[in-house]
């Protein structure tokens, strides 16, 4: 089946948004402990108890980035068995400009799928966390 994907338009430059995606996570997801801009680097993201473990398998600054989930903590209330769902899945973050002030980002959570026990809370989850959260971040950003 398919995994999660979505795109969206966001009113910054390529440069901008890959800053929001790589290294201010804490600003519209979760609490990021190391910057994730260099191929090779693992950092977690977390919300206290539930946290996942990413490894850099790809970074061209300002057009792609990919992360694998190397471990998970996940913690879903009312959901059991999702703990580790997310390990081996892959994040993948593509950028493109439309023009300097607006970057339209295809994101794909590979491995994702219908399948998994989470895959309603996530998908909704990350509707949030894109369309919502990190769009309203780079929004309330001045232009660089």
């Amino acid at each position: 089946m398919d995994s999660y994907k979505t795109s969206l338009e966001l009113s910054g430059s390529k440069e901008t948004v890959s800053t929001a995606i790589s290294c201010a996570l804490e600003n519209w997801w979760g609490k990021q402990d190391i910057a994730a801009n260099c191929e090779g680097t693992e950092f977690k993201v977390s919300w206290g108890e539930p946290w996942y473990l990413f490894k850099v398998i790809s970074y061209r600054p300002n057009e792609v980035m990919t992360w694998e989930c190397i471990d998970a903590n996940q913690k879903i209330p009312g959901l059991t068995g999702v703990e580790k769902e997310w390990v081996g899945t892959k994040i993948h973050w593509i950028l493109t400009e439309i023009n300097p002030r607006l970057t339209r980002l295809n994101f794909e959570h590979e491995g994702l799928v219908p399948e998994f026990i989470c895959f309603n809370f996530c998908c909704q989850s990350w509707e949030h966390f894109l369309k919502e959260s990190l769009k309203n971040y780079i929004a309330g950003l001045p232009y660089s």
